[in-house]
């Protein structure tokens, strides 16, 4: 889901009590040793005002939002729900009803929420736009687009509203091209709209267009050490078999996580295809390290083995890919081709 940015009703003598503790709240991830300590200072600000005033709407709100931060979902619904029941006509409490319970895919209540909101606060965007992406989420197309275009007659430039709308097109129309057009219109307003411009990147990459390049390297500027940027750089390059490129990609994806099992994958994938048997085994081995129920990255080490004439280790190998996906055929042909070649061995 696209972060949306949360806005607090005024209230004066609770904000003036608050401000410091709301203030200094942030994203958990990444966080050093005193930015934690800062959140916990957060968290027991919040609490003594709610000792003191345990109906007090804005520290109730707050303190569910530090809880959704910090993943503590039930802790979350029962501050939001507190709230509810103080002021049930409250933007933020409203709003933050909704989120606490879709976290926990209660998707009626945050539904009921954020419609009330909307119709409490008709120049609201905020609501609106949780509202318009649960619908999409649960492929209810035409309502998501309907409450999207609420959005945009009342902020004609919300770069949040055009991103769904072309989610909506994508999937409800299938229509690619119309589909871009919005995203890179909300690109257009937002040129950092890290969401957008990772959408726009996939899509064009899926047609094999190297229009995608040029969103995947936007995307590294804002976001240097996500591995995942550069995973999807290798997956663009593999499509067109540019296997330098590619090669290069999912090393640095690798450089900046060395646990990243499918580049680990796919550059065994790209040394098999050039026949360097070595190093392809070498990079499947690694991707199995990395993560050990990888059945993919078993039989693709198996057939290199095959190939190389070390049939007892590719044996051992399909053997393993069939047990994490019983299912998978090529194992289970390449299984039946190695025994086979062993019992000849033996005869």
């Amino acid at each position: 889901m696209t972060k949306l940015k949360h806005k607090l009703l005024p209230s004066f003598l609770r904000l003036s009590l608050l401000a410091l503790a709301i203030a200094s709240c942030g994203s958990p991830e990444g966080q050093t040793g005193s930015e934690v300590g800062g959140e916990d200072r957060v968290l027991d600000s919040l609490t003594a005002v709610l000792k003191e005033d345990p109906e007090n709407v804005t520290a109730l709100v707050a303190r569910a939002d530090y809880y959704l931060r910090v993943k503590n979902f039930p802790y979350a619904k029962m501050d939001a729900q507190a709230a509810f029941t103080v002021d049930s006509s409250n933007h933020d409490v409203l709003r933050v009803l909704g989120d606490a319970h879709y976290v926990s895919n209660e998707t009626r209540i945050s539904r009921d929420a954020w419609q009330r909101c909307a119709e409490l606060y008709p120049k609201d965007v905020e609501c609106r736009l949780k509202l318009a992406e649960l619908y999409q989420v649960v492929m209810e197309y035409a309502r998501s687009s309907k409450v999207v275009d609420e959005v945009l007659a009342i902020d004609p430039n919300n770069p949040t509203a055009y991103f769904i709308k072309g989610i909506n097109v994508r999937d409800e129309k299938g229509d690619t091209g119309v589909a871009l057009a919005y995203i890179q219109k909300a690109i257009d307003l937002d040129p950092n709209y890290e969401v957008a411009l990772d959408m726009a990147g996939v899509m064009h990459s899926a047609m094999g267009n190297p229009l995608a390049l040029s969103y995947f390297e936007r995307l590294a500027t804002l976001r240097p050490d996500d591995f995942n940027v550069y995973y999807k750089v290798g997956m663009f390059h593999l499509g067109v078999k540019n296997w330098n490129s590619a090669i290069e990609a999912f090393t640095q994806a690798t450089q900046l996580n060395p646990k990243d099992a499918e580049s680990l994958y796919n550059l065994g994938y790209i040394h098999l295809e050039l026949q360097l048997y070595t190093e392809a085994r070498q990079f499947f081995t690694q991707s199995i390290e990395a993560r050990a129920v990888n059945y993919r990255a078993h039989y693709a080490r198996a057939y290199v083995f095959e190939k190389v004439g070390d049939l007892n280790a590719a044996q051992a190998d399909y053997l393993k890919a069939i047990e994490y996906n019983p299912s998978h055929a090529p194992s289970k042909e390449g299984l039946g081709r190695v025994r086979a070649g062993i019992a000849s061995f033996k005869k």
